[in-house]
């Protein structure tokens, strides 16, 4: 319906309300999903650059992808940032503190990883990726190389020949490890022997069978620190922008 004031001017009060409508039911909640989301995202993502510097050797792929957004919707203005169940069974003893036993996420069947060298940890002081796999792998190769060594000893000591060609001494170069799995005194762990006779053990990676945790990685407070530097307002009206050359088509 139009109108016309005293002044001839001739208003579409009809189509001006069906825009407004228009708007309220199409624009504005596209926009508060979208800038919803928008938080939500960042928020992701200031979590796991935070977990870059705070997890023990950062976190891997598989941790990463445990990371994710429940999106709001124009239905459902509501957003959440979770983590999955299994990511989280690994994550809790960082968020809410608690005992890690053997058998647990994060342990294996046997015992807890406590501690490592100091010259195994990066700049935040948690020990680098992949550390404790390369540990293990050359304790397994020397301990194969022992095994075939004994085994050569007895076959030469049954014949009636020196063994002194199939000691470790003899065998050893300069460029092995020397590192076993084994408990010294009350400390399990991976020890590197000494490089020279009669020197000290080195502790290079400490298990217990079990670990208490204080509550250390922030979550809330880390996606309250990056909500309060985002500049919402210029968020919201990029959203509000978005959607309104969506309705117009462009």
């Amino acid at each position: 319906m139009a109108k016309t004031d005293d002044f001839g001017f001739e208003f579409d009060l009809k189509g001006f309300t069906k825009s407004l409508t228009k708007i309220e039911k199409t624009v504005l909640p596209q926009a508060q999903a979208g800038f919803l989301n928008g938080v939500a995202f960042g928020a992701r993502r200031s979590l796991l650059a935070y977990a870059e510097k705070n997890i023990e050797g950062s976190p891997n792929a598989w941790t990463k992808r445990g990371f994710v957004v429940k999106k709001a919707t124009t239905r459902d203005p509501e957003y959440s940032v979770e983590i999955l169940p299994e990511q989280a069974k690994y994550m809790q003893y960082l968020v809410n503190g608690g005992e890690r036993r053997a058998g647990d996420p994060g342990a294996t069947k046997y015992d807890v990883r406590v501690d490592s060298a100091p010259e195994s940890k990066n700049r935040f002081g948690n020990a680098q990726r992949h550390y404790l796999g390369r540990i293990s792998k050359k304790a397994k190769r020397e301990q194969d190389k022992r095994s075939k060594l004994k085994a050569r000893r007895d076959k030469l000591r049954a014949s009636g020949k020196s063994v002194e060609v199939a000691t470790w001494g003899a065998q050893k170069k300069s460029t092995d490890s020397g590192i076993f799995f084994g408990r010294i005194r009350s400390t399990r762990g991976y020890w590197q022997r000494p490089q020279q006779r009669g020197g000290k053990l080195k502790l290079l990676v400490r298990f217990a069978d079990a670990a208490k945790y204080d509550a250390s990685f922030t979550w809330d407070d880390t996606v309250a620190s990056y909500v309060k530097a985002a500049d919402l307002q210029k968020m919201y009206s990029a959203e509000i922008t978005r959607a309104l050359k969506k309705l117009n088509g462009g």
